[in-house]
């Protein structure tokens, strides 16, 4: 987190996955992984592949959520940001780098599920 946390208020950049050109949501979370020494895939859709599910109750702060159908299709996994608290993840999405409620609204609805980057 600390490493994801030094691009808080930048912009979103689509395909972006360095701070030289910036990140979108599944760039973020490989370069900030990167950088603690964890290897992830690059999209969205390889992390979902990648991790290991866990339920709600069982999440804590590091682990990652994901999103389905922001994009390309109703069942897609579209977007990941990592979990902060119960309600917050960390996150690059349309509305820049930061801390964003994933409970309510937009993000409930698109809720597909958490997952634990595998050891």
């Amino acid at each position: 987190m600390r490493e994801a946390t030094k691009y808080e208020g930048w912009v979103y950049t689509w395909g972006g996955s360095t701070p030289e050109v910036g990140f979108d949501c599944s760039g973020l979370v490989q370069w900030s992984f990167k950088k603690a020494g964890v290897s992830v895939p690059r999209t969205a859709t390889e992390q979902y592949s990648a991790t290991q599910r866990i339920e709600a109750k069982d999440v804590k702060a590091g682990d990652l959520i994901f999103f389905k159908g922001t994009y390309g299709g109703a069942n897609h996994i579209s977007h990941v940001g990592i979990v902060v608290s119960e309600t917050k993840m960390f996150d690059s999405n349309s509305s820049g780098i930061g801390y964003h409620n994933y409970a309510a609204g937009y993000w409930k609805q698109h809720f597909a599920g958490f997952g634990r980057v595998k050891p």
